[in-house]
This record gives C-alpha cells, sequence and structure tokens, in this order.
C-alpha cells in the first residue's frame, strides 16, 4: 500500500509539473493579447496536455488516498499525455517534445504501478 501511495504521490508531482509547463506558456501569449481559445486549439496537443495532466492530478489524489477508480484515471490521463507526445512527434522542433518524450514511458510504468498493487 506504501507503494501505491507513493506512485501516486511521484505521479502527481510529475503531472503538476507538466500541468505548469502547459499553463506558463499559454499564460504569457495571453499577456501578449492572445485569446484563451486560440492558444488552446492552436495546435489543440495544448487542450489535450491540460486535460490529461488534469486527469493525472485528480488519479494520483485518489490513488494517494487508496481510493477506487484513482488507479483508471490516472492511466486515462498518461495515455492521453503519450497521445499529446505522439501528435507533437511530428514537428520539426523537438524541444517542444522533449519532455514528454522522457515523461511519457516513465508516467506508464507509474500506471502499472498503481494499477497492479492492490489498494490494501
Amino acid at each position: 500500500m506504501l507503494i501505491r501511495r507513493l506512485a501516486g504521490f511521484v505521479g502527481v508531482c510529475v503531472a503538476v509539473w507538466m500541468m505548469w509547463e502547459t499553463i506558463n506558456p499559454i499564460l504569457r501569449q495571453i499577456s501578449f493579447g492572445s485569446d484563451l481559445a486560440t492558444e488552446l486549439l492552436n495546435p489543440p496537443v495544448s487542450l489535450i496536455r491540460v486535460v490529461s495532466t488534469s486527469l493525472m492530478i485528480l488519479g494520483g489524489l485518489l490513488a494517494m488516498a487508496a481510493l477506487r477508480g484513482g488507479a483508471w484515471l490516472f492511466t486515462v490521463g498518461a495515455v492521453l499525455f503519450g497521445l499529446a507526445t505522439a501528435l507533437m512527434a511530428g514537428s520539426a522542433d523537438y524541444t517542444l517534445w522533449r519532455d514528454e518524450a522522457i515523461l511519457a514511458p516513465f508516467l506508464l510504468v507509474i500506471c502499472g504501478v498503481l494499477v497492479f498493487c492492490h489498494r490494501k
């Protein structure tokens, strides 16, 4: 049970960091005069990243509290995060998706720990 809570904590920490990495450029562009809809939907990867990291944060917190459904919620968020990584890999600039390519397999390992370790 301790390993599951630790995995949930690490997953939440990584998801919060990636949420900040997503929101910070969006807020910077909004401060320059752009609107929120344009920043979330152009490219649409930004919206996928916000949704996936939110799901991972919520799922990790539920897993830390040993509540039902936290592991699967984290897994859905991690799979969406991997999808966003695959979508960004098509871009020419690798600096845009370098962090995601490193973290996506790590997040899937955390999913495995959360799904296959028993709650109690």
